[in-house]
């Protein structure tokens, strides 16, 4: 069955800006959920030469180790820049461009914190499906490389803890699958991918991770669209030096509620919350409430 897009369709598939959070890297080197594409690639099926840019603010919050013992506390923001470029109906890539701004508090009260470039990423979507007509099923293969960009940082002459970094100073792959289903007013979206590091700074190797996404979108007419989603992630411990790291590794899933406003044609606002509901992370770790806010525009190429 062809779907043939009218407006009120359009805000139906242009999903792009939401579940984002998965091509960072945190304090937290698996800290991730969601999708590692939808940000910037969407999930309709791509025109040649489309061209997307997106702007993302993170905010979230940490805490590693047992109160007056070890603890830290990391809050974090980010802007996120993504430049999505489709050759094809076939194929689109995507480049994240990170700011982090980071503090850790320790349980002494000292504080650390940096500010700068994190690590950038490139993020592909592969459509299989044979014809070019929107379909009311779409599915294919998803994949990236987060780069270790970022540089180091240091504070007169010594390095700062890990857990304030900006980036693992490790190369992660990421590959999975997706597969989404349009009937207006409704859309449903999922993919799974699996993430693979090698060694960092310090020592450190990230364990490997797996990743869910799904949600369910209702878009009545062209203005505004809701949305509910599902993000849980697993991952193995992580390693210092080949020693596993007891607070690192194991399972959390969030409930994501969204809401999007088409500002005008092309040019879409949304709002993001995603609540930790399920928290089987090993060790003392706690992960908090993660909030983004987000704009996404296509531009008009053809």
């Amino acid at each position: 069955m062809k779907i043939y897009m009218t407006k009120p369709h359009l805000i139906l598939v242009s999903i792009s800006i939401v579940l984002f959070l998965p091509k960072l890297s945190f304090a937290c080197s698996t800290c991730l959920v969601g999708d590692p594409t939808l940000t910037a690639l969407g999930a309709e099926k791509p025109y040649e030469n489309r061209l997307r840019l997106s702007v993302d603010y993170l905010n979230r919050d940490e805490e590693i180790g047992v109160e007056g013992v070890d603890l830290k506390i990391i809050d974090e923001n980010r802007l996120n820049l993504n430049l999505a470029w489709a050759p094809n109906r076939r194929w689109m890539f995507g480049l994240s461009l990170p700011w982090v701004d980071r503090e850790l508090t320790k349980t002494t009260l000292e504080k650390e914190s940096v500010s700068t470039p994190g690590d950038i990423s490139i993020n592909f979507k592969n459509y299989l499906q044979e014809h070019d007509s929107f379909q009311s099923h779409m599915y294919g293969l998803l994949g990236g490389v987060r780069f270790g960009t970022a540089e180091e940082q240091f504070n007169n002459g010594q390095v700062l803890d890990f857990d304030v970094q900006p980036g693992t100073g490790a190369t992660t792959v990421n590959v999975g699958a997706w597969y989404a289903h349009f009937e207006f007013p409704w859309m449903m979206y999922t993919s799974t991918a699996y993430f693979v590091s090698g060694e960092g700074f310090q020592e450190f190797q990230a364990g490997d991770a797996w990743t869910f996404n799904a949600f369910g979108q209702y878009a009545k007419d062209y203005e505004l669209a809701f949305q509910l989603g599902l993000e849980a992630r697993w991952s193995e411990k992580d390693q210092f030096s080949s020693v596993e790291d007891p607070n690192s590794g194991g399972f959390i899933a969030f409930i994501a509620p969204a809401v999007i406003y088409t500002l005008q044609e092309d040019l879409l606002l949304n709002f993001i919350i995603k609540l930790p509901v399920v928290k089987e992370l090993n060790g003392n770790h706690e992960e908090g409430t993660i909030i983004t806010l987000g704009v996404t525009y296509d531009f008009d190429t053809h």
